[in-house]
């Protein structure tokens, strides 16, 4: 059986409702509005404990490739889908086309997101922080503040050269 949620979002064990219910109606019979036999009394459930279902624990993963095709993006969103107005992280995968081992040959790596048809990009500047993995970073606090067409922009530093490789991810009512 199914057990529906309360207000609070927690699951209601209507056999324990019952049987609370019955033993109310059994304590007031024996008191003088008629008899109950004891051993028919319901003892009372332990309550259920909660186990609303997770939803996923990373939104999907955007995958492009540079222009040059030096090297391939891998950036996924932490904690389920982008959302709208609100911060969010993103882990990102810099990889090497041919083997798909982790890209390091750069000087500099940054990460950005802008609206290219509003002419504008997000409000916040955003850090990438290498983690233990190589070729793995994490950056927290992205916020894309309107629905609309957004590109992530991954700018690689070798020298003098730079390289982009650029993914993009529409956000929708």
């Amino acid at each position: 059986m199914k057990h529906p949620l309360d207000a609070t979002g927690l699951r209601v064990n209507l056999w324990s409702v019952a049987a609370a219910t019955g033993l109310l109606l059994g304590s007031a019979m024996a008191a003088g509005c008629g008899g109950s036999d004891p051993e028919e009394e319901i003892a009372p459930t332990a309550p259920a404990t909660s186990t609303a279902p997770t939803g996923p624990t990373h939104g999907p993963a955007m995958k492009g490739a540079s222009s040059r095709g030096t090297f391939e993006i891998e950036i996924t969103p932490q904690a389920g889908p982008i959302p709208t107005n609100e911060p969010f992280n993103v882990k990102l995968m810099v990889t090497e086309p041919l083997t798909g081992e982790a890209f390091t040959a750069f000087d500099r790596i940054t990460l950005d997101a802008r609206m290219p048809e509003h002419d504008h990009g997000m409000t916040r500047e955003v850090e990438l922080v290498a983690t233990d993995k190589p070729g793995e970073y994490m950056a927290e606090g992205l916020l894309f503040h309107m629905i609309g067409y957004w590109e992530f922009h991954v700018d690689v530093v070798r020298g003098s050269q730079m390289e982009r490789a650029q993914v993009a991810k529409t956000l929708e009512f």
